[in-house]
């Protein structure tokens, strides 16, 4: 009997369910709020990282190299900063907290985050960035690194036998680089004349960078000529210039139009550019001299065309030899000796300046072009006082004195903004007003075309190179990731100058993009910050 009964016992299973229900329930709710706290450290973790990437992408956007870029790069980040917050309500960052995610550059104890500027990061993504590579240089601030400090989460989960605390932390940190872009930029790039012959070295490089901004902001560039010549050897220097390819296809021609337009079709990555290899010896005067009202070559045909106008005030030294329209040919400037000008015919801006050796090219020690000499030849008068110059346009970069004379530039730009100077002739007849008609410009009358709204024919914008260590790391060979240290907007004194083989230009340097830059490229820069980390 009593075997009966507990086989009975033993054999009946109504009930079951509900017991193992009873087991099993505390174990389902706690997998439940395990799921729920996994799912809210999620969401906190998204929240904190899409907060930390704005904030880094605002501050490496305005890390440019200027004096005021960390400055700059701070106040973004705080503003940015405002906006980003976790959604609920309550105390911590327990179920439906509430926390701000600010920064205040002069309050870290009151901040969510930790900025910090670097100079360069490790090349594996894994390896730590060391504090090495931080600066507080706003000219050697390349990278914005934010660092949310880790926010304690409460969870829901019951806390485990032997835990101490009830809380989990939650941290992000975000790493962006700047980038700049130039559009609309001639497809030449110049070597820094501050970089050494023959460098090899990337810290000199590093050097020659900073000596071409430190130069360049306290005037010590203002109104100096640079002569520079075109070259195929495998080791460039300081006087030498090159080409940028452009995608608009292969060859002398294309990269001709590019010049004499200076639409190359793309933009320019300040540190990916792709050069065009090989010393062009052609273009550089067919094109670039389109921008003097000269047709030569394939553009005999392209004067009635406004993409090849010249500018409005071309006078560059021309000989006057009676040919008529056919002056408008090929540039063939009156010398003396080697020295192209002549005091008793015409002179060209800048003129007389004393020049020293750069390797391939020249450039002038300091402002010495002869300012008086060509005003007087050019305007037949005494030549303006500098106050009278400056006031009228000044590209003097340095913040406070004067400089000793105005740039060739600046005289130019005083020219423009009188009228009668333009159209007085020199010696020879040559006067700054371009010629028309016949082999001449024939196409839409200049004054469509103003300097503010469509920039200025005797202006081009080129990049600015180490070209010896960027030789030495095989970065010249064409179709390379060739760093510029600089975009550079430059002023043509002359047009181009064939000699043998060699291409020459003269230049004058008005602006730079940078530490000590005057902002006048803003307008063809394209500004871009990428997250890296």
């Amino acid at each position: 009997m009593l075997s009966r009964v507990i086989r009975r016992f033993w054999n009946d299973h109504r009930g079951y369910v509900i017991a193992l229900t009873l087991i099993a329930m505390p174990m389902l709710l706690g997998f439940s709020l395990l799921i729920i706290d996994v799912g809210r450290s999620s969401n906190l973790h998204t929240d904190l990282q899409n907060a930390v990437d704005a904030m880094a992408l605002a501050g490496a956007r305005e890390l440019d190299g200027r004096d005021d870029a960390i400055s700059r790069a701070q106040t973004a980040i705080e503003k940015i900063a405002n906006s980003a917050a976790f959604s609920g309500g309550g105390a911590g960052m327990s179920l439906g907290s509430h926390i701000t995610v600010a920064y205040d550059a002069g309050n870290d104890a009151g901040s969510t985050v930790t900025v910090l500027f670097l100079k360069s990061i490790p090349a594996n993504d894994d390896t730590p960035i060391p504090s090495s590579m931080e600066t507080t240089t706003a000219s050697e601030a390349s990278y914005a690194w934010v660092i949310a400090k880790p926010q304690a989460m409460q969870t829901i989960f019951p806390i485990p036998v032997g835990f101490t605390r009830s809380t989990i932390n939650i941290a992000a940190d975000a790493v962006a680089v700047y980038h700049a872009s130039a559009c609309d930029v001639t497809p030449i790039f110049i070597c820094n004349p501050f970089e050494p012959a023959g460098n090899t070295s990337e810290s000199a490089s590093e050097v020659a960078a900073a000596a071409l901004h430190t130069n360049f902001a306290a005037g010590n560039l203002y109104g100096r000529q640079i002569e520079l010549h075109s070259t195929s050897a495998s080791n460039p220097g300081p006087g030498n210039f090159g080409f940028l390819r452009t995608p608009l296809g292969n060859g002398a021609s294309v990269l001709a139009e590019a010049l004499a337009t200076g639409n190359p079709g793309t933009c320019y990555t300040q540190d990916s550019l792709d050069t065009e290899t090989g010393a062009k010896a052609g273009p550089v005067e067919d094109g670039v001299n389109t921008r003097f009202g000269f047709y030569s070559s394939s553009f005999n045909k392209a004067n009635g065309d406004y993409r090849y106008r010249p500018a409005q005030n071309i006078r560059s030294a021309q000989s006057i030899s009676g040919k008529g329209k056919n002056d408008c040919d090929t540039y063939d400037p009156v010398t003396v000796g080697a020295v192209v000008g002549d005091a008793t015919k015409a002179l060209p801006l800048g003129y007389g300046a004393s020049m020293t050796s750069l390797a391939g090219g020249k450039i002038s020690s300091s402002n010495n072009w002869q300012y008086m000499t060509y005003w007087n030849v050019a305007q037949g008068t005494a030549a303006p006082s500098v106050s009278t110059v400056l006031g009228s346009h000044s590209s003097y970069p340095a913040p406070t004195g004067t400089p000793s004379q105005p740039s060739a530039y600046d005289v130019y730009r005083y020219e423009l903004a009188n009228p009668s100077l333009i159209s007085h002739a020199s010696a020879n007849g040559e006067t700054g007003t371009p010629a028309t008609g016949g082999q001449c410009y024939t196409g839409p009358d200049l004054s469509n075309y103003t300097a503010a709204e469509y920039g200025d024919r005797r202006e081009i914008f080129s990049a600015i190179v180490n070209c010896g260590y960027e030789a030495s790391v095989g970065h010249l060979n064409g179709h390379k990731a060739t760093r510029a240290v600089a975009f550079a907007r430059m002023f043509l004194t002359k047009p181009a100058i064939k000699d043998g083989g060699e291409r020459y230009l003269s230049l004058e340097m008005i602006d730079i993009t940078g530490k000590g830059g005057r902002g006048t490229l803003d307008e063809f820069l394209r500004e871009e910050a990428e997250l890296v980390r």
